[in-house]
């Protein structure tokens, strides 16, 4: 008898895929190593925090006070970093690391973005190593190694920035729906996290037309859905700003005009030097000189049979026609394959050109927009972080080039410098209390802010446990007294309030906290004046319960001082006539 022959296997949809139209995988060994690195050095931050027995930084207070109450919108922020932090409590409990954990653990989840991205831009094996190199190089540049260990509206702008860079690329040489749809939830996402992701619309349109693709321009429906979905995610921190009379917009104005801020030459050659910094000396200088050589030596002829001689790896389906930009025959050494009319769409084309254009389109604009307001009134240097999601993959270009074969050589030395370097120079930063003799210059203590508040508030903690004071409110003057206090007595679950005379509407406090108008309240003052004249000459009996002074750094001091003022007589003498029908109070003062 004659055995019956076994049907065949079908071949996965993957199998039967030319080899020329698969993606490169990302999964592999160099991944991995980017994980262990991630893993590293998270663990290493979190060590950092717990070892330097820092508290909270006074912002990561307030969005921590933000988190207990929920918003769509706040005096100076959106609401995506209270609601992270309020999961990130929840999983991790209310201590200063599980308030910070899931925002540091953003930036790894940034760095594996960047693999995608990178894969996206140059679809081949060695572009996938480029966004490998990227992402550590991101890892280890000292503004993720000194912003990851603060829970800031940063962590969730840069990713969402890398997000939609990605779903931007991807919408544009496709014109896929879906795409359009991704680029849309990561720019809504993006401005509820920061408005800063606004800017991000100066590279989309930029793209719309410089990218090729199978459409150009805005004559079609997925750049309208894109804006769509961004203006509904949106919305809502909309509508909280209308109805709470556009505080932040407000509060933005006087960022760029107000007068008591010095802008001009020095103030933006401090900011641009400072965007040096946060890539890392070492990659300024590796970066120029391989670029410098780039240009002066010329590149080797792409090998007949390698990857790109055939275009095996740059076009996929799902993201180009078949291109003929590049035959796969030989050709002589120091000899072009030929263009053809529709190169400018060609998969080799975006590779090697305008993906490079793109990466620099992601951080010219905003880092423009943040120079301009250096020189007019000033600019922190993290107002442009999302620019570096572009630099560090140009930079990483050069480092690991996303068009040749993966066995052509590379600078590892130049990497491996670069790497080591930026670690060194965060860690010497971020240990400066532990290298140095004290007292520290406060300047080259970059965790000195964060520092003394919880042993001020631990000494004052028997004030506010006295019988005749339990449960009284506490009434501050400053914006950092009143989110330590809320933190750091957070188990008395204490009630604050903000002195606000003049009915000002600068922060979230003065909007939301400030002090009624109606006499006859007891508070706590906590106040940083030790004769805060001002504030307790409207209150009928004035008793001062203890003084602290902590010592952070040279000449620099956390200094808090206690009062139990009874009898609140409003903010100003017609107030309390007109509440009270009587005569003036006689005051009880010490």
């Amino acid at each position: 008898m004659t055995a019956p022959t076994p049907a065949p296997a079908s071949p996965s949809t993957e199998a039967r895929k030319p080899a020329g139209q698969r993606w490169p995988a990302i999964w592999g060994p160099r991944l991995w190593a980017l994980i262990g690195l991630a893993l590293v050095l998270l663990l290493y931050r979190t060590w950092v925090v717990h070892h330097s027995g820092i508290s909270l930084f006074f912002d990561e207070a307030q969005y921590w006070d933000w988190s207990r109450s929920l918003q769509w919108g706040y005096y100076s922020k959106p609401p995506v970093i209270a609601a992270i932090i309020r999961a990130s409590t929840t999983l991790f409990g209310d201590g200063v690391i599980g308030v910070k954990m899931l925002t540091m653990l953003l930036y790894p989840a940034t760095a594996l973005a960047m693999v995608g991205l990178a894969r996206a831009l140059w679809p081949t094996s060695s572009g996938v190593r480029t966004g490998i190199v990227a992402g550590a190089l991101f890892l280890c540049m000292p503004m993720v190694g000194t912003m990851g260990l603060f829970a800031s509206t940063d962590a969730p702008l840069i990713l969402c920035w890398t997000l939609a860079a990605w779903a931007l690329w991807r919408a544009q040489v496709t014109n896929r729906f879906h795409h359009w749809v991704l680029l849309g939830i990561a720019c809504g996402v993006g401005i509820l996290s920061k408005y800063t992701m606004a800017a991000f619309a100066i590279t989309a349109l930029w793209v719309l037309w410089a990218v090729h693709g199978p459409r150009r321009g805005v004559l079609r429906v997925g750049p309208w859905v894109a804006v769509l979905l961004t203006v509904l995610i949106v919305s809502p921190n909309l509508v909280w700003n209308a109805h709470n009379g556009f505080p932040t917009l407000q509060h933005t104005a006087e960022l760029t005009t107000q007068s008591e801020r010095s802008g001009g030459v020095l103030k933006l050659l401090e900011f641009l030097g400072g965007q040096l910094m946060m890539l890392g000396p070492v990659a300024i200088v590796g970066a120029a000189w391989l670029w410098w050589r780039a240009r002066t030596v010329p590149s080797a002829p792409l090998a007949p049979g390698s990857q790109w001689a055939a275009s095996t790896q740059v076009s996929p389906p799902s993201q180009w026609a078949h291109t003929t930009a590049m035959g796969g025959q030989s050709l002589p050494p120091g000899t072009q394959p030929e263009r053809k009319a529709a190169a400018r769409t060609s998969a080799y084309y975006l590779a090697s050109v305008s993906s490079y254009r793109y990466l620099w389109m992601l951080s010219l604009p905003l880092l423009g927009i943040a120079a301009v307001q250096a020189f007019m009134g000033g600019a922190h240097v993290n107002w442009a972080a999302p620019a570096m999601v572009g630099l560090t993959l140009l930079l990483a270009s050069l480092l690991s080039a996303p068009l040749v074969p993966l066995a052509a050589p590379r600078p590892h030395r130049w990497l491996i410098a670069i790497l080591l370097s930026n670690v060194i120079l965060t860690s010497l930063a971020l240990h400066a209390r532990d290298i140095l003799t004290d007292p520290v210059n406060p300047k080259l203590d970059v965790l000195v802010r964060m520092r003394g508040w919880d042993e001020a508030f631990r000494q004052l903690e028997p004030v506010i446990t006295e019988p005749r004071i339990a449960g009284l409110p506490v009434l501050t003057d400053q914006r950092v007294l009143i989110t330590q206090a809320l933190y750091n007595w957070r188990q008395h679950k204490v009630r604050a309030f903000y002195w606000n005379p003049e009915g000002k509407r600068d922060n979230h406090y003065l909007l939301q906290h400030s002090l009624p108008n109606k006499i006859g309240p007891d508070v706590l003052l906590l106040t940083a004046d030790p004769k805060p004249d001002e504030i307790t000459s409207r209150f009928a009996i004035v008793r001062p319960m203890k003084s602290v002074r902590i010592e952070v750094a040279d000449q620099r001091f956390v200094e808090v001082h206690a009062f139990f003022l009874r009898g609140f007589l409003g903010y100003n003498q017609q107030t309390y006539m007109e509440q009270s029908g009587g005569s003036a109070p006689v005051l009880d003062t010490p």
